[in-house]
């Protein structure tokens, strides 16, 4: 089953919506692997991570179609993992003949607030709610198995999550917006054997602290899940969700990341779950 990487950027994309910075205005002169959508997964046909800003450029980009899809999962419910108004065109008059697949949301209480916010009446779009508890496996489609697990990252009043997807033995984690994770979660991973993990990077070259990490905070993370013997023999590492302000290029992070033996994510980057 073929796991997508649509996104590669922080909330802002990259280069910058706005900005002049040089590592935008360079991002811009390169191109290719230099242009970073906001995060956001797809797995197979019918699974995805996220819906933000982008969501419709990466559908034509990658050549997907969202029609089949049948689960939504949303790590938080900032605004560039979540835009509850494109939830909206799955609703009869934007698909003319209706849908034949449910799509079910599942997320936290904040995720069903923004929603309910944006005035959007998921039944009428064909939708429906399940609330997420954490370390709590759900049975999505295909064999796929997906367990939540707390990140570091949103502010006290919402439990932010990442995705631990297990399908056939082989188990991905999408780890990207989150600091240093929770004690429960590094418990949580010691039970498992991970094939490819994705580690967020945001602040690139600087260090990073509560909620994201820089790259030399990655080397620990890679460190502290081999200490526990949670990574596979030939476990995958990929590094993901970059932020212009962390100033390094595609190019410069493969620079850093290379010798290391961890793969630089971009978007449209493709792997086998």
């Amino acid at each position: 089953m073929t796991f997508t990487i649509l996104g590669t950027a922080a909330a802002e994309g990259w280069p910058g919506l706005w900005c002049p910075c040089g590592p935008c205005t360079e991002a811009r002169r390169r191109g290719g692997k230099d242009i970073r959508r906001r995060t956001a997964y797809h797995l197979g046909e019918r699974i995805h991570i996220d819906l933000g800003p982008d969501s419709y450029a990466q559908m034509l980009q990658f050549g997907l179609s969202y029609a089949p899809m049948e689960h939504l999962l949303v790590t938080h419910s900032h605004a560039d993992h979540l835009c509850p108004p494109e939830l909206a065109y799955r609703s009869k008059g934007f698909v003319p003949e209706g849908l034949e697949t449910e799509l079910v949301v599942h997320g936290n209480p904040q995720v069903l607030e923004r929603i309910d916010h944006a005035g959007i009446d998921l039944a009428s779009c064909r939708a429906r709610f399940e609330p997420l508890t954490p370390y709590e496996a759900v049975d999505l489609v295909e064999g796929v198995l997906a367990t939540p697990v707390l990140a570091d990252h949103a502010s006290n009043d919402e439990e932010a999550v990442n995705f631990v997807l297990e399908r056939a033995g082989r188990t991905l984690l999408q780890g990207n917006d989150t600091g240093w994770w929770p004690e429960a979660t590094w418990e949580f991973l010691a039970d498992r054997r991970l094939d490819i993990t994705i580690i967020e990077c945001t602040y690139g070259d600087h260090r990073g602290g509560a909620h994201h990490l820089g790259a030399e905070d990655v080397l620990e993370v890679r460190d502290a899940l081999a200490k526990l013997g949670a990574l596979a023999s030939d476990a995958r590492i990929i590094v993901a969700h970059f932020s212009h302000n962390g100033r390094w290029l595609h190019e410069e992070l493969e620079a850093f990341f290379g010798p290391e033996g961890i793969e630089v994510g971009y978007d449209g980057m493709t792997l086998e779950l």
